[in-house]
Parts: C-alpha cells; sequence; structure tokens
C-alpha cells in the first residue's frame, strides 16, 4: 500500500523468486501470515518480537506505522479487507505478471506524455 501512495503502483514483493544474479532462490513462507498471528507465536514460545524489520528505516519507522493504523481501520469498517486486498495482490506475486504490468506502465506513460504535449 505504501507504494500504491507514494509511486501510484501497486507492487509486492514476489513469494518465491530468484535474484538477479539466478543463482539463489528467495523463499517467503509467511507471505500469506497476519503479522499478528505471527507477534502471537513468538511471544507463545517466548521468541523476541522485532516490531520493524525494515533494512531502510534507520529512523523512527514512522511511515509503516501510519499504513498500520490505516489499514487497521479500514478492517474495522470493513471484515473482508485483508482478505481482498491479498486476493488483488496475488497475480501481482506471479512471474509474467511483471512484464504485464511493465509493459501497462509503459503505454500509461507514453499516452501522458503526448497528452502533455498537446497542452
Amino acid at each position: 500500500m505504501m507504494s500504491v501512495m507514494h509511486n501510484g503502483f501497486l507492487r509486492t514483493m514476489k513469494a518465491n523468486y530468484k535474484i538477479n544474479a539466478g543463482d539463489l532462490s528467495v523463499i517467503r513462507p509467511f507471505v500469506y501470515c497476519r503479522e499478528s498471528l505471527m507477534t502471537g507465536f513468538a511471544k507463545a514460545n517466548s521468541l523476541p518480537v522485532i516490531n520493524e524489520n525494515c533494512p531502510a528505516c534507520f529512523e523512527e519507522p514512522k511511515e509503516r506505522a501510519r499504513m498500520k493504523k490505516l489499514l487497521s481501520k479500514e478492517e474495522a469498517l470493513y471484515p473482508n479487507f485483508y482478505d481482498n486486498i491479498k486476493r488483488s495482490m496475488l497475480p501481482l506475486m506471479h512471474d509474467d505478471a511483471t512484464a504485464i504490468l511493465r509493459s501497462y506502465t509503459e503505454e500509461a506513460l507514453a499516452k501522458s506524455r503526448k497528452e502533455n504535449q498537446k497542452n
């Protein structure tokens, strides 16, 4: 959702992908698990809980916390909110989705440039 708000694109990391060099696969086994479920499991088993683990966050992770609050409010209003977001993002997690989205983005940008040139 942060990508939508800040960049205008709906993007996510794939659940299983190869790095650019092609010699290493990244598997995210908990991609479909709720954070609250993982936190509950960790606490029940006396494991440490790291509240924010974003490698790009060198200071207080304000934006992620703000997005969590926003999504929590929406989920209170719309009980199926999480499942609907998850379902809408599933196509992005497939290998062919990247090429489709890139093509659409290039088309949209070209169209936007043409319209700006006319004005």
